[in-house]
């Protein structure tokens, strides 16, 4: 292990644009004063509107966008930019609020059974204060595998369709859970809902060992979530698992750290634990870059690694990336992130896993050539062919994306 670990991100925040910068003021609902007096600066330099408005939808970051620029007087920027990011925040309100009613909905009816809300609401509430300040996406419920058909069958029962068959099939799921960790749920007005059957990607990060885990009461959804300590590791770990592409994934730490008080040589134990030390510092560092965020002497004595050059470029590349590249990277990109999570991972099991998890089969791979379960061995020789196959198939959409 390095002695000397990095003490600071070198990431140069200023040089995506004005517009990437402004995003990087609105990091809290209620910002700085340094950051206020960086908005007035940057919107009287000019800002362009279309790129901010798409930069914030890109990032999943509007309502936060929202709230920071409704703060400043009226003519501090474009006319046409508050309307825009008022009607997003009215769609992001109802999301809230839909996925509020749902998680009730299923806490009253699954008492005594062991399932978590993971991300979402849980952070919304605990780091925001406020469901409608953080962007809805998904509902993430994590359920631990012994009442997993439980919950699935109280979520049809109360209007779920499971929206992904091949991945939640009894016939299949011995063959496609290994690369996967979630299945997708719809009901008609309500976000999707993801249905975890682990609680990261890799099986050998952030396991759960649900007889000794701590949780936290969430009482506004009727759902427990990890304990806070715990949640922020398992964000650290999230983030690094997708190279920080998205911002409102690194606006939750500062935001969690600056409302609740860690207790630091505990958490700094957990991470090492989980061999999440490096996550955990990468995560630090970026929010100290980006955000502002105030690392004491007590956070930095569990500094350990040194993060090479190549990871921070590539925390950057995901940043500046298209919204294309998270459902359909180039092999490219591809191959870069399963690089960054490799140099990410460790302990062994987990580096071994992403190793495999290039050579295993998946639901895609399923999907382009449904073989009978009996047969599902052939996907194994197969697999050089079908992930050829599929890759000049995002090829040709990303070539017809950019014709449009």
């Amino acid at each position: 292990m390095n002695t000397q670990p990095s003490l600071t991100c070198p990431l140069d925040v200023t040089g995506n644009g004005p517009e990437f910068e402004f995003l990087l003021t609105c990091c809290r609902p209620q910002p700085s004063a340094a950051h206020v007096v960086r908005q007035r600066a940057l919107a009287a330099a000019g800002l362009d509107t279309g790129k901010l408005l798409a930069l914030g939808i890109r990032h999943k970051i509007s309502p936060l966008l929202y709230r920071n620029v409704k703060a400043h007087p009226p003519g501090s920027f474009a006319e046409e930019l508050l309307p825009a990011l008022e009607l997003q925040q009215q769609r992001n309100t109802q999301r809230a609020l839909r996925a509020l009613h749902a998680s009730h909905e299923l806490g009253r009816a699954t008492q005594g059974l062991q399932l978590l809300g993971l991300k979402g609401m849980d952070v919304a509430i605990r780091a925001y204060g406020d469901l409608a300040v953080r962007h809805v996406g998904d509902i993430d419920i994590v359920v631990a595998p012994l009442h997993f058909e439980r919950v699935l069958a109280v979520l049809k029962a109360q209007g779920w369709a499971i929206a992904e068959h091949d991945i939640l099939a009894l016939e299949n799921r011995r063959l496609l859970s290994y690369g996967h960790h979630h299945g997708l749920l719809l009901r008609q007005n309500f976000p999707p809902l993801e249905l975890h059957w682990r609680a990261s990607y890799n099986p050998y990060e952030f396991p759960l060992d649900w007889p000794t885990l701590r949780t936290a009461a969430l009482a506004q959804t009727s759902l427990a979530g990890l304990h806070h300590e715990d949640l922020l590791i398992y964000l650290c770990l999230h983030g690094v698992t997708h190279g920080w592409a998205r911002l409102k994934w690194l606006f939750d730490l500062p935001n969690l750290i600056e409302t609740h008080t860690f207790d630091w040589p505990r958490v700094w134990q957990r991470a090492h634990q989980l061999d999440a030390g490096l996550a955990l510092q990468q995560g630090l560092l970026l929010a100290q870059q980006y955000c502002g965020l105030h690392l004491s002497a007590e956070i930095r004595q569990g500094f350990r690694f040194k993060l090479s050059p190549s990871q921070w470029h590539l925390i950057q590349l995901f940043q500046q990336g298209p919204e294309l590249w998270m459902e359909k990277p180039p092999a490219r990109i591809m191959i870069l992130t399963w690089m960054h999570r490799m140099r990410n991972a460790r302990q062994w099991k987990a580096l071994l896993w992403h190793l495999m998890a290039m050579l295993y089969p998946s639901v895609n791979d399923y999907r382009l050539l449904k073989l009978p379960a009996r047969l599902q061995w052939l996907y194994f020789p197969l697999r050089p062919l079908t992930w050829t196959f599929r890759r000049l198939q995002g090829l040709m959409l990303r070539m017809q994306s950019a014709q449009k």
